[in-house]
């Protein structure tokens, strides 16, 4: 596996998971960078419900 497929993976398996803030009682990381953890795992979800309700939407109505 190349480098960028070995950060692609690790990225997709972080998103596949719950959501986790990653902050400790000592050390919570910037605001900035909570909102754009935040942001990125929505963003990967709403694709993930996108991708399931278009191939919902576009079965043969037989199927259904």
């Amino acid at each position: 596996m190349t480098e960028k497929a070995i950060i692609n993976e690790r990225a997709r398996q972080r998103m596949e998971r719950d959501y986790d803030p990653n902050q400790t009682a000592g050390a919570a990381p910037a605001p900035e960078v909570r909102i754009a953890n935040a942001l990125e795992y929505i963003a990967f979800q709403l694709g993930q419900i996108n991708r399931k309700l278009d191939g919902i939407i576009t079965q043969p109505k037989d199927k259904r």
